[in-house]
């Protein structure tokens, strides 16, 4: 008779963690493998770097999380990886997404860095 009081509390315990909310807040650093956003096309016009990213209308800057990697020390090459923060659940549909810059500065890179886009390239957006 003592087991039963404990297989429902067992059971009750189990359901409600199972009820429990799963949102976390994003990591400070990414696993880049799995979690860079395809985008459309970049290139660095020198004090900014412009990146054409996948839209369906409601995309900005504050969606994505820029996260650079490298060292002054490793010759002044840096990576740029975007990783999305915030869904684009709009229905608009731009069949040529949207042109998003962020400033060298902005990166906290220094002047003369070079930099490159690592995200992977999405040719088949619409």
């Amino acid at each position: 008779m003592a087991r039963m009081p404990m297989y429902f509390a067992a059971t009750a315990a189990l359901t409600l963690a199972a009820c429990a909310p799963s949102y976390q807040d994003p990591p400070l650093t990414y696993d880049f493998g799995a979690q860079l956003t395809p985008v459309l096309s970049w290139r660095d016009d020198g004090p900014a770097v412009r990146i054409r990213v996948p839209s369906n209308g409601c995309t900005t800057k504050d969606s994505f999380y820029p996260e650079v990697t490298g060292a002054a020390n490793a010759g002044w090459a840096f990576d740029l990886g975007l990783v999305r923060v915030h869904p684009d659940d709009c229905r608009a549909m731009l069949p040529t997404g949207v042109e998003l810059s962020w400033t060298k500065d902005e990166l906290g890179l220094p002047d003369g860095a070079t930099l490159r886009v690592i995200n992977p390239r999405n040719h088949n957006f619409y």
